[in-house]
């Protein structure tokens, strides 16, 4: 069984309930997310091996934080306790036309954004793992997260650990003047140690320079993804598309090999709360590759995950197996006794 780890921050999500605003309610229901966390629960629950190398903090916040990833299946061995604060953010779930609206809170000041390499049992924790997931946030949120983030790729490398790195770039993490241009020389300096690459064309063409302007065909799209492929020897490539039709939404899977290549049937969205279905596809496509799946198998698994993600309130994806193959065996089926 393939042990996989992640390295990624323990966030607060609050959230109003009953599809509130903030200016609505005097109650928030509180759970601890984050990228790595939230593929590591749906892996847990997948029955592999999850592990969590992050800080939080030390005192009850952090002891509670340590407490709900175990609900979760999540290991906390590596799981470290220094500094006082936790960075967190405000979901105030849409509904209809009304978005989704996100409120960030000071994640820079967070145990784990001040948390340098050093820090870390990085050999230790590599010894006890197989595949290491990296979220891209971590190049933008502090220097020392950023010198964390390579340090763990570099290691992992040497010790032939599979890397695997989401693009995930928050604009909002880098609003400053020229941290574009300092950012992309952070993607181009971790990519080289990358093995699976989770992204889209629009990131390899806004962050990297690939293509030459917007939008993007069908066959430019898969020149600038193996154009990419070939630069920094990835193993796999492999994103979502969104598709809008009148008042619906659709969404499929995409996945690149050097020498392959699948996208799925577009799936129909009823969105509940879409927070979060971006790490249910993740969950997925490690899952076929931990277990090597054909490429059709791991996408057609990874998007009807992602599918069911979208109909769950809160960050986490806790599906089992079983959910995922009773929608891609019974499509339909809304009540099971």
């Amino acid at each position: 069984m393939m042990r996989i780890g992640a390295y990624g921050e323990v966030m607060l999500r609050l959230t109003p309930p009953e599809y509130r605003t903030l200016e609505q309610t005097h109650s928030l229901r509180m759970d601890f997310t984050g990228t790595g966390v939230n593929i590591l629960g749906n892996l847990a629950h997948f029955n592999l091996s999850a592990s969590l190398l992050t800080k939080v903090p030390k005192n009850r916040l952090g002891d509670a934080a340590k407490a709900n990833l175990q609900t979760y299946g999540i290991k906390t061995d590596y799981i470290g306790q220094a500094h006082n604060h936790i960075g967190s953010y405000f979901a105030e779930v849409g509904f209809g036309a009304r978005p989704t609206y996100v409120t960030y809170q000071n994640r820079r000041g967070s145990s784990f954004g001040v948390s340098k390499p050093e820090d870390y049992p990085i050999d230790a924790y590599l010894e006890t793992i197989d595949l290491l997931h990296i979220c891209g946030i971590s190049l933008s949120l502090t220097e020392e997260t950023w010198q964390t983030a390579l340090a763990l790729a570099k290691g992992a490398a040497l010790k032939k650990i599979k890397v695997c790195f989401d693009f995930n770039f928050r604009p909002s993490l880098n609003l400053e003047k020229g941290q574009q241009e300092v950012l992309r020389e952070r993607y181009e300096a971790i990519l080289p140690y990358c093995d699976l690459v989770f992204g889209s064309v629009r990131d390899l063409h806004g962050l990297l320079g690939f293509g030459d302007q917007l939008p993007i065909d069908g066959a430019e799209e898969e020149q600038i993804i193996r154009g990419f492929m070939a630069q920094y020897d990835i193993e796999w490539f492999t994103g979502t598309r969104r598709i809008a039709s009148e008042d619906k939404q659709f969404i499929s899977g995409i996945i690149y090999t050097k020498t392959d290549h699948v996208e799925t049937a577009p799936q129909l969205l009823q969105i509940l709360d879409r927070i979060g279905a971006g790490d249910a596809y993740a969950a997925g496509i490690l899952l076929g590759y931990a277990e090597k799946w054909s490429l059709a198998k791991t996408a057609n698994f990874a998007i009807t995950n992602a599918v069911l993600a979208h109909t769950m309130l809160g960050d986490v994806p806790l599906i089992t197996r079983e959910q995922v193959e009773q929608v891609l065996e019974n499509p339909g089926v809304d009540l099971i006794r």
